[in-house]
């Protein structure tokens, strides 16, 4: 219809051991953390711009609890992973947003190799740059997320 021609199909899920990588190195960093506060707990304290107690947490037991979810046990599946930028900011996108969760169900194409799985937020701008798109059609509703993913290019140093 608009004569867009695409140069190739590919799936989010490609990128799982990269998208992986790239969370850990913002463990590593101070850049994420690993949080188990309940969701209904979460939301009230994104809404009033509270931090998690889980926020200021080691770099130490955020990789170990990365790594029980990565391994999907019980302490694992109870949390998820979430950047560290500012729990104060005006746009609701950028206080302290969940980037992986645990989910113990099989996926349609990789089937039980993960128990993680990135959110949309997290995986666009990654899976964007590796991929090399240049212009990503969105519909306006994703405008308030632009500030987290250029957020998350800069963090990880990748291209824009």
């Amino acid at each position: 219809m608009l004569g867009v021609e695409y140069d190739r199909f590919t799936h989010t899920s490609d990128h799982f051991d990269t998208l992986i990588n790239y969370c850990k190195i913002l463990i590593e960093k101070g850049l994420a953390y690993c949080d188990d506060t309940e969701p209904e707990e979460m939301k009230r304290q994104r809404e009033q711009r509270q931090e998690s107690v889980n926020r200021n947490n080691s770099v130490e037991k955020n990789l170990k609890l990365w790594s029980d979810m990565l391994a999907g046990n019980e302490q694992g599946q109870k949390c998820c992973v979430r950047l560290k930028i500012n729990m104060n900011s005006n746009n609701g996108c950028m206080r302290d947003p969940t980037i992986y969760r645990c989910k113990p169900e099989e996926h349609v194409r990789t089937g039980n190799k993960y128990k993680v799985y990135p959110t949309y937020d997290f995986a666009c701008p990654i899976v964007d740059s590796i991929e090399e798109v240049t212009h990503a059609l969105r519909t306006t509703e994703y405008h308030d997320r632009d500030e987290q993913y250029y957020w998350i290019l800069d963090a990880l140093g990748v291209r824009k």
